[in-house]
């Protein structure tokens, strides 16, 4: 037996060196991204404060938590260290040609958010966007890096900004929206109620209510407040109906001790 392995013994040695050379490699090329390792200096804040804010946005956004770097939107080679060559294939956003070029913004968030970007297509933001290269898309209520959803009194100032007596097109629109985003919230809080006290004893009825959640979220990116006003309704009376039950059990069986 230890004839064997004295034998065996180079072989041996030269898989161990290839395993290390090969962790070492996919250390590297996992860890090594020149984005971040350049733009997270500094210098930017007097240089170019918008690089600098763009990346101390992302740098604490959920973009990172889900693992997309610069790279992933902009283009460029995250492996080069020298300035020309990792900003190769990294265009300006003036040029028709890159990703993030305003009327781009829909289909390269889409490329991750899929059912937002379905929703959205059919409304008539996404027309005007690329009809006339205007109009709101993702980043107008989101932002960019650090995404967010606004509370209903910004998203409401931000459809004002179009709609509103002045300009005379469609005037009504903010108020469907606070009305249908406030039911939403509400229904939010109900359904975390919900799940948190009847995932066990009713789960089909928990994920009915947080499918009918998902949907009208999503639903929302269509801007059609006319379909979304019976849809939120229904999501909030079902979620209220459930909470309210839930409460009533639990005074019933305070009571009854």
């Amino acid at each position: 037996m230890l004839t064997c392995i004295k034998n065996n013994a180079y072989p041996v040695r030269i898989m161990i060196l290839a395993l290390f050379c090969l962790s070492l490699f996919c250390s590297y090329a996992f860890a090594v991204d020149t984005c971040i390792d350049c733009h997270q200096d500094d210098k930017f804040r007097v240089q170019n404060k918008r690089l600098f804010d763009y990346y101390n946005d992302w740098k604490d956004s959920v973009h990172n938590l889900a693992g997309v770097s610069c790279s992933d939107c902009h283009g460029g080679n995250p492996l080069k260290s020298d300035k020309i060559a990792a900003h190769k294939d990294n265009f300006s956003s003036l040029s028709h040609m890159d990703s993030t070029v305003y009327r781009k913004i829909p289909d390269m968030c889409g490329k991750c958010h899929e059912s937002e970007l379905s929703n959205f297509r059919q409304s008539k933001h996404y027309k005007s966007l690329f009809d006339k290269g205007t109009g709101p898309h993702c980043v107008t209520c989101h932002g960019s890096m650090n995404v967010e959803v606004y509370y209903t009194s910004v998203i409401v100032r931000t459809c004002q900004s179009c709609h509103n007596e002045y300009t005379e097109n469609m005037p009504e629109v903010a108020g469907e929206a606070d009305k249908v985003l406030h039911r939403i919230n509400v229904s939010r809080a109900f359904k975390n109620w919900s799940s948190l006290h009847y995932s066990e004893k009713e789960p089909e009825k928990v994920r009915e209510i947080n499918d009918l959640y998902q949907d009208v979220a999503e639903s929302w990116h269509t801007f059609n407040f006319e379909q979304l006003d019976e849809k939120s309704m229904n999501l909030l009376n079902m979620s209220k109906t459930l909470v309210n039950r839930g409460l009533a059990e639990k005074r019933e069986s305070r009571e009854n001790k």
